[in-house]
């Protein structure tokens, strides 16, 4: 096999991976907040708890007065194919991601609130593949932390907008892979960074609510111990995205919900630049996510969702090689969740989502290389209300 340009780059943005988990969302999870989850990530028009910032700002002021708790659990199985041999990359078994969700109501029309969230992936193989002789084990490890400080007001009984100041904690590690000058295992290395959210969310009929929102790329610090590894000397931003959703309530207990959001991991040299350029990168696409989700409140004390998600896939097939560090390969979620109102008025919400497996053979440059995975997800949140 022949050997690589030592200049690689590494990847990510995806919940403590999500964070996240990857998948129909490159490095994002398919949603924020254990809710929105259960409905395939739908939540731009729908704000269901104080994550609702993460999603739609203005989502804020509809929520009510409340603090919201959640783990969820993802079970990512990442893999890779070099000249016919296969490699596994599932060495870290489960990854967690918390959320918290903070929301008070000031008066009838103003709230403030904080919504934490992530992104994120892990990869560890039981080898080494890329490096020379005494190389580490190849891997890679992205965990994001975002906190959103949110103002959110209702213009009238049917329009609300919001503002969210976005400050993000980012933690980085590569193994087993060299970097320009033929050095590896620089250990984990930090950066901070900060942009904003806006969004605006409006009931235009009884049944029919639509929603809007824009999140500015996040500028992070450079990663310095990886500015002869990342493209743009160690540049690791968090790419603006922005969507539009709706929410319809055909008859009573019934809302059925979607998304359209539009994520520019291109815009980031480091995840953006192709295999061949003169620094090297992931080859990342951005990328277009369409989600539906449906809920039903099934008795006064329960209510059940659905949802699926979908993501143009953002690994081409000339550029495989680097991405088996981060095989963000998945396109499609299938989601399940559950919501039990206590009589206390406290919540139990649980979700259950399946990432199906995708694979991009490598074509080209990569020729021989092929990236793949798969994910489960499982989640839990309570929720305390006043």
């Amino acid at each position: 096999m022949t050997r690589l340009p030592l200049r690689l780059t590494l990847l990510a943005a995806a919940l403590a991976t999500s964070l996240p988990a990857l998948a129909a969302n490159g490095t994002m999870p398919h949603g924020y907040g254990i809710k929105a989850q259960g409905m395939g990530g739908a939540s731009i028009a729908l704000p269901q708890d104080a994550l609702a910032a993460a999603n739609n700002p203005a989502g804020m002021a509809l929520v009510g007065n409340r603090l919201d708790l959640g783990l969820a659990v993802v079970m990512p199985k990442p893999a890779s194919t070099f000249g016919g041999t296969d490699f596994d990359g599932d060495g870290v078994k489960a990854i967690p991601i918390p959320e918290f969700g903070y929301n008070r109501m000031l008066d009838s029309r103003q709230s403030v609130g904080v919504s934490v969230y992530g992104n994120g992936v892990t990869t560890k193989y039981d080898t080494n593949i890329l490096g020379g002789p005494g190389s580490g084990k190849d891997g890679a490890k992205l965990m994001q932390v975002i906190v959103s400080p949110t103002y959110a007001v209702k213009l009238s009984d049917t329009q609300a907008v919001g503002v969210s100041l976005d400050l993000a904690y980012q933690r980085f590690r590569v193994d087993g892979v060299p970097d320009a000058t033929g050095q590896e295992g620089q250990g984990t290395e930090t950066s901070m960074g900060a942009g904003f959210k806006l969004g605006w969310t409006g009931q235009v009929s009884e049944k029919v609510t639509l929603g809007a929102m824009y999140a500015a790329r996040m500028r992070m610090g450079k990663l310095d111990a990886y500015r002869n590894l990342l493209a743009h000397n160690g540049e690791f931003d968090v790419p603006e995205r922005y969507g539009v959703g709706i929410a319809v309530r055909p008859v009573e207990g019934v809302v059925i919900a979607a998304d359209l959001m539009r994520v520019n991991w291109g815009d980031i040299k480091s995840l953006g630049n192709a295999l061949t350029d003169a620094q090297a990168g992931f080859g990342w696409h951005s990328q277009t996510i369409s989600r539906i989700g449906a809920s039903w409140q099934a008795t006064p004390a329960l209510q059940v969702r659905g949802g699926f998600s979908h993501g143009t896939q953002i690994v081409a097939g000339k550029d495989t090689t680097l991405n088996y560090l981060a095989p963000v390969t998945p396109q499609n979620h299938v989601t399940a969740g559950a919501t039990w109102t206590l009589p206390d008025r406290s919540e139990l919400s649980v979700v259950y989502a399946r990432v199906l497996g995708e694979e991009v053979k490598g074509t080209g440059p990569s020729a021989g290389v092929d990236v793949r995975m798969s994910q489960n997800w499982i989640g839990a949140a309570y929720a305390w209300k006043w």
